[in-house]
């Protein structure tokens, strides 16, 4: 029987929050630290209907015989680099032994409306489970760009490390805000370098270095409660590494928080600080605190073509569990398409 492709709408999200509880339950077969409360179709039409809400949305979903057996939905927004479409974990699923041509077909009528808008950068957030599907994305031209890690802190042997010489490792306090907003370039630097070559204008240098330092205090990004972990010598921070440390009931529309999950937000080294285990001493006391004050899992996410991070987290056994593959679609197609 043909499948017949047509736009998303509201009263699909009940059956789409069907297929996405199953995707889910599927995924954490071999990814147990997800959460299990989207394995209810309750729990995830929820969340496919908070994305449903988004200002700037669209998706289309693949029925057979009037039944959905897969759907895409995505919204988007104007980023400082560029006009950026979303589809995120909670707004994508095929049913079982459905075809992931399905979904390139799905992805070509979304791509499509973006295009059309001029959004040419397309994200797309996929299970790390979801093997068959990212091999598809792959086939017809996203790449990876972004993945998010799992690490379990109730059986993690955490080392006993010494500080390294001459330097004062603590948490960041009072009148830290300067020597935390001085190491924001180091990430701007890694980020704009090859091979990512993100470009960070320098009208947003400052937002980065305000944000940065807010966090000491809990003036930035909406005063959630952060934990600034420092490395000083001579009174100057070499590194640090920042964990967002959210007490409250965990979002529940986010698909990778299970409840007491810690997030580790960034972490910088100076160049003239690197190579003398800076950041492993940060992270393993911020893990160690993390673990004392009741959290049971780190999640943290990293840019793959960002290689020094890219090489660096999975040494402390994060599990991989989702990607984002990426797509930059050439802008010539706004004009240059053939009769």
């Amino acid at each position: 029987m043909k499948t017949e492709y047509l736009p998303f709408t509201e009263e699909m999200i009940p059956d789409a929050g069907e297929l996405l509880a199953k995707r889910h339950t599927c995924n954490r077969h071999g990814l147990p630290l997800l959460p299990e409360r989207f394995e209810d179709p309750q729990v995830a039409a929820k969340a496919v209907k908070e994305l449903w809400q988004a200002k700037y949305k669209n998706g289309y979903a693949a029925f057979r015989n009037g039944k959905m057996t897969a759907y895409l939905t995505g919204d988007f927004e104007n980023m400082p680099w560029a006009r950026s479409g979303y589809v995120y974990l909670h707004g994508y699923a095929l049913a079982d032994g459905e075809s992931v041509a399905v979904l390139q077909d799905l992805y070509a009528l979304l791509g499509e409306d973006w295009v059309r808008r001029g959004i040419f950068s397309h994200n797309l957030y996929i299970s790390a489970a979801d093997k068959d599907v990212i091999q598809g994305l792959f086939a017809i031209g996203l790449g990876m760009e972004r993945v998010d890690g799992l690490l379990d802190l109730r059986t993690l042997e955490i080392p006993k490390l010494d500080e390294p010489n001459g330097m004062t490792i603590r948490r960041a306090g009072k009148g830290d805000n300067d020597r935390a907003g001085s190491l924001a370039y180091v990430m701007i630097n890694a980020l704009s370098s090859a091979p990512h070559w993100l470009p960070i204008t320098p009208e947003n240098t400052s937002e980065w270095q305000e944000r940065w330092s807010g966090r000491v205090d809990g003036k930035s990004e909406g005063g959630k409660d952060w934990a600034v972990w420092m490395a000083l010598e001579q009174d100057q921070a070499l590194g640090s590494v920042v964990f967002f440390r959210h007490t409250e009931q965990e979002n529940e529309l986010q698909m990778l928080l299970s409840p007491h999950t810690i997030y580790l937000a960034t972490a910088a080294t100076k160049p003239e600080g690197r190579n003398r285990g800076i950041a492993n001493i940060l992270t393993w006391r911020g893990l160690e605190e993390a673990r004392r004050e009741g959290f049971e899992i780190c999640l943290v996410n990293w840019v793959s073509p960002n290689l020094l991070a890219a090489r660096y987290w999975p040494r402390f056994g994060f599990q991989e569990v989702a990607y984002r593959l990426s797509k930059q679609v050439n802008p010539m197609i706004a004009w240059a398409r053939g009769e």
